[in-house]
């Protein structure tokens, strides 16, 4: 199950896994309070890739992919993983506009 929730609402055992989507971390508030998971921010696309081997190649060098499309559908599958582990997972936003973030 995939859930929406404010930052500031408090933390719930069936939040599940929280992930922040916020690209700046809110005012007032530590990370303890919030109990978050995975900051979006923290996974954002490198500038290199990696394959699954290990070996390390530049973004450039990856023909007929579009670096950004290769973040989008890591970040997708790390979320469905996540969620089939744990459940449930919870996008945590400190605004509306932040949702936006969602979009894979």
């Amino acid at each position: 199950m995939l859930r929406i929730k404010g930052i500031y609402e408090l933390p719930h055992e069936e939040d599940g896994f929280r992930i922040l989507i916020d690209e700046s971390w809110p005012e007032n508030l530590s990370r303890e309070e919030a109990q978050v998971d995975l900051w979006l921010k923290d996974i954002s696309p490198p500038d290199q890739l990696q394959w699954e081997d290990g070996e390390s190649i530049s973004s450039a060098s990856v023909e007929d992919e579009n670096p950004e499309e290769l973040w989008r559908q890591t970040a997708l599958k790390l979320i469905r993983d996540t969620e089939k582990e744990k459940g449930t997972v919870t996008f945590l936003c400190s605004t509306i506009q932040s949702i936006n973030q969602l979009q894979f």
